[in-house]
C-alpha cells in the first residue's frame, strides 16, 4: 500500500482497485470491474463510453492527479498513447486552463474539474463551450466518465491506494482484468484494423498516431 490504511485490517484484507464482487469486506470498497469496462478503460467497446481516446485518457489522468491516486497516475492506456498522449500533455493537465493543450481537451476538462470539486459549477456556459467540440452524447459520456474516475476517492480516503508500484505503466485492452467478452474482442479487432497495437509489454511513451 502507498498509504497507511485507516480502517481495521480485517476490512482491508484482499483489497484491489477492481473487483468481480465476492463476500469479502474489501470487495465492497473496490471499483466493480463492470463499471470500469463501461467507462472504456482502456478501450471503447460497443456498450462503453464513446470518446476520443486522447480526451478520454486526459479526463482519467486529470482525476488521478486531482484525487492523488498514485496507482492511477502511473497508468497509461496504450490506445491513448498511440493516439498522441505524451508526458508533456500529462504534465499540463493540472494547470490545463493556462496550458497549451488543445481547446477541445480544455473544454472537456472544465466539466471534469467542476465535477471533481463542485458539480454545480457545470454551468450552461461550460456546457455551451463543450458543444463547440462534442455532441450531446459525448458530453453525457464526459460527465459519466468524470464521475466514474473519481471512484478512487474511496481508496485514498480509506488509505488503501495500492500505489504506483502495483500499477503497470501501460495498459492494453487484452489485459485479463478487463475480461474477454465477445464485445471486447470485436473492439480489439477494430482497433487492430486501424493500425493500433493492442497487445504487448512495453511501447514507447511517444508514438505517432496511425493514419486513417
Amino acid at each position: 500500500m502507498s498509504t497507511t490504511p485507516r480502517i481495521p485490517a480485517e476490512l482491508v484484507k484482499g483489497f484491489t482497485m477492481l473487483t468481480e464482487g465476492g463476500d469479502a469486506p474489501a470487495a465492497k470498497i473496490a471499483i466493480p470491474i463492470e463499471l470500469t469496462r463501461l467507462s472504456g478503460i482502456p478501450i471503447a467497446s460497443e456498450g462503453s463510453i464513446k470518446l476520443d481516446a486522447l480526451v478520454h485518457e486526459c479526463i482519467r489522468l486529470f482525476n488521478a492527479k486531482y484525487q492523488g491516486c498514485e496507482y492511477c497516475m502511473n497508468a497509461r492506456a496504450a490506445i491513448a498513447v498511440q493516439s498522441g498522449l505524451d508526458e508533456d500533455i500529462v504534465e499540463q493537465l493540472s494547470r490545463f486552463e493556462t496550458s497549451s493543450l488543445p481547446e477541445k481537451i480544455k473544454a472537456a476538462l472544465r466539466i471534469t474539474s467542476a465535477i471533481s470539486s463542485a458539480p454545480k459549477m457545470v454551468t450552461p456556459v461550460v456546457l455551451e463551450t463543450a458543444r463547440r467540440f462534442f455532441t450531446e452524447q459525448e458530453i453525457s459520456d464526459i460527465i459519466l466518465l468524470s464521475v466514474v474516475t473519481t471512484s478512487s476517492k474511496v481508496a485514498i480516503t480509506l488509505g488503501v491506494d495500492p500505489g504506483k508500484g502495483a500499477s503497470g505503466r501501460v495498459f492494453y485492452p487484452t489485459d485479463p482484468v478487463y475480461g474477454s467478452s465477445e464485445e471486447l474482442k470485436r473492439a480489439v479487432q477494430e482497433y487492430e484494423s486501424k493500425g493500433f497495437s493492442v497487445a504487448g509489454e512495453v511501447i514507447p511513451v511517444r508514438v505517432t498516431a496511425p493514419t486513417h
